[in-house]
C-alpha cells in the first residue's frame, strides 16, 4: 500500500513539475509576444482604413468581376472547377444582382468604420471576417497573397478583440494565444518564404533583376534600376535575403532597440517594393502587419493577461492556441510538400475548414526563382472603318508595340490578376469571350457614335527573360482559337 501511495505521489509530483515548466515557458512567450495596447489601437485604425479601401475598391469593379453582368456570372461560379472555397460559403451567393453585391460591400464599409471607431469590436470583427470571406470567395481569381494575409490578420484580430479589456482597465498589453498569432503571422510569412528562395538566381544575385523584368509588376523606377550596373541588383538581391531572414527574428527580440531595427528594415523593404513594383495591396498589408510589433510601452509595471479578465471568451483563447500550433506545423510541412498535396490526404471536412480559415498557407513570393515568362495582353478589335484598336488600352496608337507601363493597361490590379489566372488555366478559355465583350461594351460606352466593333481577338504577347536581356515577344492567340492566325499583325474576323 505504501509503495502504491509513493508511486502515485511521485507521478503527481512529476506532472506538476512538467506543468510548472510549461507554465514558465508560456509566461516567457507571453511576455515576449505581448502587444502594446496603444500599438493595437493603431493597428485597429489602420486595419479599418485598409478594409474601407478594400471594400470600396471592390465596389468599383463589382459589375465586371463580381456580378452576372460581368465576366464571372453566377452559373459559372457554381460549377467553377478551380474555386478555392464552395460558392455557398459566400453570402454574395444569395443573389446574383449587382445591387446585392453593392449592399454587401456597403455593409463591409460600415463595419470597417465601426472598427476604426472601436464600436462593438467583438461582433463587428467577426462580421467583417464573414464579409471579407464572402467577397474573396465570389471570384477567387481576383485574389492574391495580399488578400490572404489581410484575412489572416483580421482573423487573429478577431480573437484579440474577443478578450478586449475594459476602458478602465490598467492593463497596458494584450497577452495570450491571440496575441501570439497576430505577432507570429507576419514572421511566418517572411521566414518560410525566404526559406524557399533557394534557386540559382537568389544565390548568384540576379533574382531582383529577373523580378524587375516582369512587366506585369515593374514600375518606372524598377525599369530605371535595370539600366544600372549589375552589382547594384546583386546587392539588392542579397540585402532582400538578409532582411527577410533576420528582420522577422528581430521582431521577436526582447530588446526594444533590436525590435525597432527589425521594424525599420522590413518597412524599408516594403517601401522599396512600393517604389519599384506594382504589387497591389501587398506592401500595405505587410506594413499593417508590422504595427502589432511596435514596442510603445517602456514602463515596467504589473501586466495582466487580458484573456483572464474575460472568462466568457476563454474557449476562443484556447481555439486561438490550437490555431497558432496548426499554423506553425503546417508551414513547416510546406517545406516538404504543397498545400493541395497535403489537403488531398486530409478528410474533406478538415480540408474545407482550413481553406475557409486561410490556414492552408503557402508563401512563395518569387521562390525558388522569379518567373522568366512574362508579357502583356492585347484585345485587338477591328472597327467597321478598318481601324484596329486595343480595347484594353484604347489610348495606345501602336497596338502591337510594348506599352510603356504594362500595369497601367489594366483597369486595376483585380483585372490583372483575373486575366493572368485565366491565361494560366487554358481549360477555362471559354471565359475569354466574356472578357472581350466586356471591354467592347466599355469601349462603346466611352466612344458613342463612332465606328462599331466588327471583330475581336485576345492575344498574349509573350516575352522570355534571358540571362542577358529579353527575347523578342511572341504572339499567342488566346481567343478565338485560331492557330493559323498566330503571328499575324492584323486581327482576324471572329
Amino acid at each position: 500500500m505504501q509503495v502504491v501511495l509513493f508511486t502515485a505521489v511521485a507521478r503527481i509530483s512529476s506532472i506538476l513539475k512538467v506543468q510548472g515548466v510549461v507554465d514558465a515557458i508560456r509566461k516567457q512567450l507571453d511576455d515576449r509576444l505581448a502587444i502594446d495596447r496603444r500599438a493595437m489601437d493603431v493597428f485597429r485604425w489602420a486595419l479599418g482604413c485598409l478594409l474601407v479601401l478594400e471594400f470600396g475598391g471592390r465596389m468599383m469593379v463589382a459589375e465586371g468581376l463580381l456580378s452576372d453582368q460581368g465576366v464571372f456570372p453566377f452559373e459559372i461560379w457554381q460549377t467553377f472547377p478551380h474555386a478555392t472555397w464552395p460558392w455557398f460559403s459566400s453570402i454574395l451567393a444569395l443573389s446574383s444582382s449587382t445591387l446585392w453585391v453593392h449592399v454587401c460591400l456597403s455593409c463591409g464599409m460600415v463595419c470597417s468604420l465601426m472598427l476604426i471607431f472601436g464600436k462593438q469590436l467583438r461582433w463587428v470583427s467577426w462580421a467583417l471576417l464573414i464579409l471579407l470571406h464572402s467577397l474573396q470567395a465570389r471570384n477567387p481569381w481576383t485574389n492574391y497573397a495580399a488578400d490572404k494575409l489581410l484575412f489572416l490578420l483580421l482573423f487573429w484580430a478577431c480573437f484579440v478583440f474577443a478578450v478586449q479589456p475594459d476602458e478602465n482597465s490598467r492593463a497596458t498589453r494584450w497577452m495570450g494565444f491571440p496575441a501570439w498569432g497576430l505577432r507570429l503571422q507576419l514572421c511566418v510569412l517572411y521566414l518560410f518564404s525566404v526559406a524557399r528562395k533557394s534557386g540559382s538566381t537568389w544565390v548568384e544575385g540576379s533574382a531582383v533583376r529577373y523580378a524587375l523584368e516582369i512587366d506585369q509588376y515593374s514600375q518606372p523606377l524598377g525599369k530605371w534600376l535595370l539600366e544600372g550596373p549589375m552589382i547594384w541588383l546583386q546587392m539588392l538581391t542579397w540585402i532582400t535575403l538578409l532582411v527577410e531572414w533576420f528582420g522577422p527574428l528581430m521582431l521577436l527580440a526582447r530588446s526594444v532597440r533590436i525590435r525597432w531595427m527589425g521594424l525599420a528594415s522590413l518597412a524599408f523593404l516594403q517601401l522599396g517594393f512600393l517604389l519599384t513594383m506594382d504589387l497591389g495591396w501587398f506592401p500595405w498589408v505587410c506594413l499593417l502587419g508590422l504595427l502589432p510589433h511596435v514596442p510603445l510601452s517602456h514602463r515596467k509595471e504589473e501586466i495582466q493577461p487580458l484573456e483572464m479578465n474575460v472568462h466568457a471568451w476563454g474557449m476562443s483563447t484556447r481555439v486561438a492556441g490550437w490555431m497558432v500550433l496548426w499554423m506553425l506545423l503546417w508551414n513547416l510541412a510546406m517545406n516538404f510538400t504543397y498545400p493541395d498535396t497535403l489537403k488531398s490526404r486530409l478528410p474533406s471536412v478538415l480540408s474545407r475548414g482550413i481553406e475557409c480559415l486561410r490556414m492552408d498557407q503557402y508563401w512563395g513570393m518569387f521562390s525558388p526563382n522569379p518567373m522568366i515568362h512574362d508579357g502583356w495582353f492585347v484585345i485587338a478589335a477591328t472597327l467597321s472603318d478598318g481601324e484596329v484598336v486595343d480595347l484594353l488600352d484604347p489610348t495606345r496608337k501602336e497596338v502591337w508595340a510594348k506599352p510603356l507601363h504594362v500595369p497601367a493597361t489594366f483597369p486595376g490590379d483585380r483585372w490583372r490578376e483575373f486575366m493572368m489566372m485565366l491565361y494560366d488555366y487554358p481549360d477555362q478559355a471559354h471565359l475569354w469571350p466574356l472578357v472581350a465583350k466586356w471591354f467592347q461594351h466599355r469601349w462603346e460606352q466611352a466612344h458613342p457614335g463612332q465606328s462599331g466593333v466588327r471583330s475581336m481577338r485576345v492575344v498574349y504577347m509573350m516575352e522570355k527573360t534571358l540571362p542577358e536581356g529579353v527575347a523578342s515577344p511572341e504572339k499567342e492567340q488566346l481567343w478565338p482559337e485560331a492557330p493559323s492566325s498566330q503571328g499575324s499583325s492584323e486581327p482576324g474576323d471572329v
